[in-house]
């Protein structure tokens, strides 16, 4: 860890990023092994990325560290070059992989930079920020489970965000040992809005309001929250990293302003501007539907129909009217039970009206189900969207918001679905998901969607 001590933030933004690439290798040994370990996520594909680093200028960071390629390894150092790029004001870097349409303008980027700018000031939150992000995702190796489980002598759970939270308060986290007090509090203070709150999970629609209340309970949550925001921002700008590690691919100037407004409102809700986790929420829901609007996009008349449609928006990612369009068909085109049972669910905050279902991985595998449709006429899409509504109503399972009910979370990760959805079988007949049995739910209970 000394020579990254010893790295000011104008040598840093000056670095090649080989050379940089090099400096997270030496710094983080014991983290990056765990991600080297990590589970892949439902969007990791077995493509090889697209790298430019090294002599022949086709490696990626895991190949000039390890000669190999490991797929959260790859994005955890993009997001880490990303602070590099973004500190040495190299737009030109930072977007060399998007399209065109949708390109991050160079005013959000410069809006980009400047968030940074102003939260970086020293050295030691630069090196603050590269722990906290080089640590956030080394929950998801299952050895730093059995490796707290051994410690503790209890269940470390299935929760990559909860588990590393733990493993951080333990003291199980070299990276964290060896950094001041008052920067190791900012940065478990950042782990454990992590535990309970995943901001992506809000912007992209999938967690209900009742995540948003960690920010109203934590002392001194501030510095928390900025390093929490910092983290997402450069984990969204990383996260396609897994396939082009050339840049950040993933933020565009779309997802860009989704999640500015996010951190905006969620800003504004930790400081007491917002009074209720609901009221953020609808402003984060409210603004993509504005967004939609302007676009001449007509939602719904029905108030908990609109939250539900843009609910499953945000988890489709969303942002044009042409995209919006066929999510608006395939829900128009359920039965009214199954609609009913969709709307419902959707509409649970889980703070005082019952408890609230996450479909933890559904924008995952709601964009992978779409992804089959890519050679497919337009109206091939229709099919799909409303196979994935129709299992995500049985997901939800007659969840509905029950006024005055303790309130409450419960999670059902969706994973098990992923290799059905990428299969051929649901390619050519997406009904086929109609037909998946809900692993958490007595076999004997299941029955079609449309019965």
């Amino acid at each position: 860890m000394t020579s990254l001590i010893d790295t000011r933030l104008d040598d840093f933004g000056r670095m090649s990023d080989i050379d940089a690439t090099g400096l997270f290798g030496a710094a983080f040994p014991s983290e990056l092994v765990h991600l080297q370990n990590a589970s892949p996520t439902v969007e990791t594909t077995t493509a090889t990325p697209i790298g430019r680093l090294g002599k022949n200028e086709n490696e990626t960071p895991s190949t000039v560290l390890y000669g190999e390629n490991f797929a959260e390894v790859n994005r955890t150092v993009v997001s880490m070059l990303a602070v590099k790029w973004l500190l040495a004001d190299d737009y030109s870097t930072f977007t060399a992989g998007q399209k065109e349409d949708g390109k991050l303008t160079e005013n959000s980027f410069c809006r980009l930079r400047d968030f940074y700018i102003n939260r970086l000031p020293t050295e030691e939150d630069l090196h603050t920020l590269l722990i906290a992000m080089v640590v956030d995702d080394i929950g998801k190796d299952p050895n730093l489970a059995k490796q707290l489980e051994q410690h503790t002598g209890e269940s470390a759970g299935a929760d990559h965000s909860q588990l590393v939270f733990k493993a951080a308060q333990m003291g199980l986290i070299p990276a964290l040992e060896i950094v001041p007090a008052t920067l190791k509090d900012d940065i478990l203070g950042c782990l454990q809005i992590g535990s309970s709150l995943n901001i992506s999970q809000v912007v992209q629609g999938e967690c209900p309001p009742a995540s948003l209340t960690i920010l109203q309970h934590l002392p001194g949550q501030g510095r928390g929250f900025t390093l929490r925001a910092m983290v997402t921002f450069l984990d969204v700008a990383g996260a396609g990293g897994h396939a082009d590690t050339r840049s950040c691919i993933v933020m565009t100037e779309p997802v860009f302003q989704g999640y500015i407004v996010a951190m905006e409102a969620l800003d504004d809700f930790a400081n007491g501007r917002i009074s209720s986790p609901r009221a953020c929420y609808d402003r984060i829901l409210e603004s993509r539907g504005r967004d939609l609007q302007q676009q001449n996009f007509i939602l719904p008349s029905l108030t908990d129909e609109v939250r539900a449609l843009l609910r499953l928006l945000c988890m489709g990612r969303v942002t044009t009217r042409e995209q919006a369009e066929p999510f608006k068909q395939a829900f128009s085109l359920l039965s009214p039970s199954i609609k009913a049972n969709l709307v419902n669910g959707l509409n649970v905050d889980g703070t005082d009206d019952g408890p609230a279902i996450i479909p933890y991985y559904a924008p995952g595998l709601l964009i992978s189900a779409l992804k089959t449709t890519a050679d497919k006429p337009d109206e091939a899409v229709i099919p799909v969207l409303g196979a994935f509504m129709r299992f995500l109503a049985r997901v939800f399972d007659g969840s509905k918001p029950q006024p005055g009910a303790s309130g409450g979370i419960v999670e059902h990760d969706l994973s098990f679905v992923q290799d059905i959805i990428k299969s051929r079988g649901f390619r050519d007949n997406p009904q086929l998901l109609d037909e998946v049995v809900l692993p958490w739910k007595d076999p004997k209970q299941h029955k079609r969607s449309d019965q």
